[in-house]
């Protein structure tokens, strides 16, 4: 009996123990909510935009009245299956420019153009200006094919993906991938992003609302996030559903009622 009491208590505590608190689930904890009637500004989060950088891969189309002229220019020949293939990393490859180690990509007819630290606005701009010496009314779409980041750790469905929207910050990254499980470390989010030659690692803390104003919140194409599991995941006991720990612990104090 004295056996069969202490392995009772030994589960109850570990089924105790094992559930993750409510406090550790919910993410921007703090004090800055409020009702729609006290807003008075919108919140500002600290933003910088991407600038090119060497072995980025561009995707650029001229567009043009004249379309016999603009085909020499495309290195789709001048059709529109290249705005559809972006999303085929094979295929983007090959359609893309690549930005070689002196930050230029090698453009025809026009030669070498300087790309590196500009953003995508300003590459799109002095293209513009470099083509229209031979294609008059001329617009050029540009876009960064390798524009994807990694998720890895405790999320539902870890992966590579495609960011469609400029501009993306990392919870809706992490909704990506399926939210985080029910043993991530949201306190504890690591972020790998390389800016020039240097790699950096950051850890981000998802329950405290302040990281809306990080210079982080907001990601970057070739970003990797790491979400740490929590030390519960080593207990076998956690991967029991509640449901079935609770009806075992009721038959369990069932049968000791019946011994007593």
């Amino acid at each position: 009996m004295n056996k069969f009491i202490i392995s009772l208590t030994l589960f109850v505590i570990l089924l105790t123990t094992g559930c993750v608190s409510l406090k550790k689930s919910i993410y921007l904890q703090g004090h800055m909510t409020k009702e729609l009637d006290e807003v008075d500004q919108y919140y500002k989060p600290n933003k910088s935009e991407y600038l090119i950088k060497p072995n980025d891969n561009l995707y650029i189309k001229i567009n043009s009245l004249d379309e016999r002229t603009s085909a020499f220019l495309n290195n789709d020949g001048g059709n529109n299956a290249g705005t559809s293939s972006i999303a085929n990393p094979m295929a983007a490859s090959l359609e893309g420019y690549r930005v070689e180690l002196d930050g230029s990509i090698q453009f025809p007819f026009v030669g070498k153009i300087h790309v590196s630290g500009l953003s995508l606005d300003q590459v799109r701009e002095k293209i513009q200006l470099s083509v229209s010496k031979y294609v008059e009314e001329c617009s050029v779409n540009v876009k960064l094919l390798n524009d994807n980041i990694t998720i890895l750790g405790e999320v539902r469905s870890p992966g590579r993906f495609l960011l469609y929207a400029e501009e993306v910050n990392i919870l809706e990254a992490i909704s990506l991938a399926g939210d985080m499980t029910d043993f991530a470390n949201k306190e504890k989010i690591r972020l790998i992003r390389k800016e020039g030659d240097v790699q950096q690692m950051l850890e981000i803390n998802t329950l405290d609302e302040r990281i809306i104003y990080s210079p982080y919140y907001y990601l970057k194409p070739g970003d990797i996030i790491y979400v740490e599991p929590r030390k519960l995941k080593s207990m076998v006991l956690t991967n029991i559903p509640l449901g079935i720990s609770l009806t075992f612990l009721n038959t369990a104090l069932l049968l000791l009622a019946l011994f007593n």
